[in-house]
């Protein structure tokens, strides 16, 4: 019963992040999906902040209480079992504190609470892109070695394009709220992957 509850927490969370912002975006004027970011739909000029704040909150608390219930079914608690699940207990808290401080307006001077945002979100995607290399040495995913890696450098990939690409406004650097996109899609189909593997759901 646990396993299959944490399995629908994962997908809540992993849903609200990517779906939300597809839905309340529509009722931002002129916001583009491939461009911008999603934490634009926090910003103070935003008029869908709160539903996308609300939302970023509810997403990381799912975040946290997936994590611990995770690591609650590892057989073993090695390093590699307790740095997967820091890292998405941290990840966890940077949705919440994103969505308690939002970023700054583009162009405006940066403000203590986009430092926090900023802060938050960086600490945040590095160590949830860091979790399919942890993945390599837990013994319940051997069988997804191949996997794991891949989807470390596919993640690792986008986060370096999404980084690379804030600010720019030509050219292929330009899709900054594509890179995080995509970056987010793989790194919560390895966790979902994972997560069946561990649970033994597949």
């Amino acid at each position: 019963m646990l396993k299959h509850f944490l399995f629908f927490i994962l997908l809540i969370a992993s849903l609200g992040d990517l779906l939300v912002p597809v839905i309340i975006g529509t009722k931002y004027p002129n916001y583009n999906h491939l461009i911008q970011t999603i934490s634009t739909l926090g910003t103070n000029s935003s008029p869908v902040q709160l539903y996308q704040r609300v939302n970023l909150i509810v997403v990381g608390v799912l975040f946290l209480l997936f994590s611990i219930g995770q690591h609650l079914l590892f057989d073993q608690k090695t390093w590699a079992h307790n740095w997967y699940a820091i890292g998405i207990i941290i990840f966890g808290i940077g949705c919440v504190l994103a969505g308690v401080f939002p970023e700054d307006i583009q162009g405006v001077p940066e403000t203590t609470s986009g430092k926090i945002h900023g802060i938050a979100s960086g600490i945040g995607f590095i160590l949830l892109t860091m979790c399919p290399l942890w993945a390599v040495w837990i013994n319940e995913l051997h069988d997804c070695k191949i996997i794991n890696l891949i989807i470390f450098v596919l993640g690792l990939l986008t986060f370096v394009l999404f980084i690379l690409s804030e600010n720019r406004t030509a050219g292929f650097l330009k899709y900054t709220g594509l890179f995080q996109r995509v970056n987010l899609i793989i790194l919560y189909g390895s966790l979902i992957i994972n997560y069946s593997k561990i649970s033994k759901l597949l």
